[in-house]
């Protein structure tokens, strides 16, 4: 019902828009929104898979299998995370192909950096493919370790066979968490890693239409919860006027708020 509600809505909100007399053609297309907002989920989680991993050998996976090229503690080192055909991990996300991880250092080391490639990866029927490298920055200013994160060449072909393109800069401030490991805490010393994203990305959405985003309030990311649980994002498409996308206040859930020109409209991660 809720879906059916949305898409009633939204031909209603791009009716209106059309006629309008100052209309700028993607002012019309709600899809900017709603595609970079699962793009942004989509990849911050394969950020997840691969920082739980290094975290704790790969113990946290509960379905995938998780090999090393070497001996642990060599580098450099690939880690591939291979989910097989079909691996429904503890976050109810099912995952399919695999994730390899070329790490030139440990993981909560100043200066490793990791290469990560997408092997046939999918996340509840989203496929995604892309080039993603993680850099580690050492401390910033307020003691604080922090990661560098660039997504090249993201593309992602929803359950529908629509393709959405998606780049982005992003740095992942580890603001909890740190103090507490998988081997002293066990699954709760992973579990409360909390982590404040800042950066800014460009796309194409599902239409062909191209944009750029800044995230305007710190995205924020609890290892206890599959989705994004606050933040905001301005995006801009290059033919129309910024709309905001606000991830919520902080609760664990896929709820997702969409605003333009003081309509509003609700929708659910995946």
């Amino acid at each position: 019902m809720k879906i059916n509600l949305l898409s009633a809505a939204l031909l209603v909100f791009g009716a209106s828009l059309l006629l309008s007399s100052c209309f700028k053609r993607d002012n019309a297309d709600w899809t900017f929104t709603q595609d970079n907002a699962v793009s942004s989920e989509l990849f911050q989680d394969v950020y997840k898979q691969v920082d739980e991993t290094a975290q704790s050998d790969g113990n946290l996976k509960s379905c995938a299998n998780v090999t090393l090229s070497d001996t642990l503690g060599n580098f450099p080192n690939t880690v591939t995370i291979d989910y097989d055909s079909a691996c429904l991990g503890s976050d109810d996300r099912l995952r399919s192909g695999s994730i390899q991880a070329v790490f030139t250092g440990r993981w909560r080391d100043a200066g490793t950096t990791v290469t990560i490639d997408l092997q046939n990866y999918s996340v509840n029927d989203y496929a995604i493919e892309a080039d993603v490298t993680v850099t580690n920055n050492g401390r910033n200013t307020a003691g604080n370790m922090s990661y560098s994160v660039e997504v090249d060449n993201g593309q992602i072909i929803d359950p529908d066979g629509n393709t959405i393109s998606w780049e982005g800069t992003t740095t992942y401030e580890w603001t909890e968490g740190e103090s507490t490991t998988f081997f002293s805490d066990g699954l709760a010393g992973i579990r409360d890693d909390v982590y404040s994203i800042t950066g800014n990305s460009s796309g194409v959405n599902r239409n062909g239409s191209a944009y750029t985003s800044e995230i305007t309030e710190p995205l924020i990311r609890r290892l206890n919860c599959k989705w994004i649980t606050a933040g905001e994002i301005e995006l801009t498409p290059n033919n129309g006027d910024p709309r905001v996308i606000n991830f919520g206040n902080g609760d664990c859930d896929a709820a997702v708020t969409f605003s333009f020109n003081g309509i509003s409209f609700n929708f659910l991660l995946p």
